[in-house]
């Protein structure tokens, strides 16, 4: 059975949350805040405070306390003012940023011509 929604009225909740976000970016914009990066030793500071909570030099900087409500708050002002656009998430770092294939034709070909010849026969 589907619920029946006042789409219109539905409709306008989303539009005033597109709104917000761009509002609240503009006037941090205005205050010079103009990335979630530049926001986000200040947003921490304000979480800190308002959930009276320390904040801990860790290897890569400033944090909070991990899963905190502190944290959450933090995260959640930070995508409220940068939605997820503003967000550059990587993967995993790699150390080796080596081409696999180029390392492999390296080695192959510093190989001699009777190990050529064994490694061919070999594959």
């Amino acid at each position: 059975m589907t619920k029946s929604f006042n789409r219109v009225a539905v409709f306008a909740v989303f539009n005033d949350a597109d709104k917000s976000s761009a509002s609240f970016a503009e006037r941090l914009l205005a205050l010079g805040i103009g990335s979630r990066a530049d926001a986000r030793p200040l947003a921490m500071e304000w979480a800190a405070k308002k959930h009276g909570v320390a904040i801990k030099q860790g290897q890569r900087g400033a944090t909070l306390p991990r899963d905190s409500a502190a944290e959450r708050a933090m995260n959640r002002v930070l995508q409220v003012c940068f939605p997820s656009a503003d967000i550059a998430k990587s993967g995993k770092r790699i150390a080796n940023k080596v081409d696999p294939v180029d390392a492999l034709l390296k080695k192959y070909s510093a190989l001699s011509a009777g190990e050529k010849r064994r490694f061919l026969k070999s594959i």
